[in-house]
């Protein structure tokens, strides 16, 4: 088999761009590749798709496909397209998806993308949504030619499984998480078998789970009845398995939360997980633009990982800051300098409030 496909040039992309792309009514239009192209170079090369390492993007891309986006959605799915195709993650990992209707009237809000992303030759792939959540779904979108699902993509825990208190009110806010198990493609030359995903004992398997936790203050009963949940799973479930772990998403607290984060901590204690060490609050993930002096800016997409999957990573859940953002801060030198706000605010208010965390893995361990 042939090494992971190179990602196409910027000139090669926009060349090849769609015009017909829709999501729901909505359209793409040369209007929009305007847009397309003013924040065509979101992606630093850093971050873009590489053959080294199988790459997970965990992203929120803010009621991407809800009702309440549809005038933002014509403005930016041609834009979400192109920096997907530059991330070419052999896994996404997204959050406030809309997905399917029950009554088959309209498709998830990503069936669009995977399959422009098909089209543009960025890879084959095919999309799973949880049942729960609505317009705020969580959604995995993986490549087929790079990863092989060894059963269904599915929901965790049903709608409702976790509730407590009085009233009862579910830990998962009725975002149920998304669980996959998948095997890595091993390429070729170092896989030693006809097989491209027998990479032998050292292969690479793992089992992912993107969550979106409840958010605000008001939230701190959930978040932190979900935590216990996700660490009990954690141990009980996923680690006996015997493949590498990973909870990615949205958990909207900061890694400082000790009371929410509590059970992730004590996984630390026992040597079983990684949460602190790959989740630094020092960066940032979530542009909140509430005024002019106040802080901005937090870290609240983070990951829980096993420690076989620390040995393998060479990062972990790293916040993917956009090339403007990098480029307006390194000539202003202050993250609360008019020029550096304006482009968070444009990125803010045509693609999302979130940015995207990567973690890259080896396929073989060092």
């Amino acid at each position: 088999m042939a090494k992971k496909r190179i990602v196409k040039s910027r000139a090669r992309a926009a060349a090849g761009r769609s015009t017909g792309v829709s999501l729901r009514d909505n359209v793409v239009t040369s209007d929009n590749d305007n847009l397309s192209d003013a924040l065509s170079d979101l992606v630093p090369d850093k971050y873009r798709g590489t053959d080294k390492y199988l790459d997970v993007v965990q992203w929120n891309i803010e009621w991407f496909g809800a009702q309440k986006s549809v005038a933002k959605d014509k403005r930016r799915l041609g834009l979400v397209i192109d920096t997907l195709e530059a991330l070419n993650a052999d896994l996404f990992i997204f959050q406030e998806i809309a997905g399917p209707t029950s009554d088959g009237r309209y498709p998830g809000a990503l069936d669009v993308v995977a399959e422009e992303l098909t089209n543009r030759g960025a890879g084959h792939y095919v999309v799973f949504y949880t049942q729960a959540g609505g317009e705020q779904r969580v959604a995995m979108m993986w490549d087929r030619d790079w990863l092989r699902a060894k059963g269904d993509v599915e929901e965790l825990f049903k709608r409702g499984t976790h509730k407590f208190g009085t009233p009862p009110i579910d830990a998962f806010a009725g975002r149920t998480p998304l669980y996959g198990h998948f095997t890595a493609r091993i390429p070729t030359e170092d896989a030693g078998s006809d097989d491209p995903y027998n990479g032998g004992p050292d292969k690479l398997e793992f089992q992912a789970l993107g969550v979106h936790l409840k958010a605000m203050g008001d939230g701190f009963p959930q978040r932190k009845r979900s935590a216990e949940i996700l660490s009990t799973w954690m141990i009980e479930e996923a680690l006996p398995v015997g493949s590498d772990v990973m909870i990615m998403g949205d958990f909207n607290a900061p890694p400082s939360d000790a009371k929410s984060w509590a059970p992730f901590h004590a996984l630390e204690a026992t040597k079983e997980a990684a949460f602190s060490d790959i989740n630094d609050e020092s960066d940032f993930s979530y542009l909140w633009l509430r005024n002019q002096s106040s802080q901005f800016l937090s870290r609240i997409d983070l990951g829980v990982v096993s420690m076989s999957a620390v040995k393998r990573a060479e990062v972990l859940a790293e916040p993917i800051l956009w090339k403007s953002i990098e480029d307006t801060l390194a000539q202003a030198g202050d993250l609360k300098a008019a020029a550096v706000r304006a482009v968070m605010r444009e990125i803010k208010e045509n693609l999302s409030d979130h940015l995207p965390c990567v973690s890259r893995f080896y396929f073989k361990k060092p």
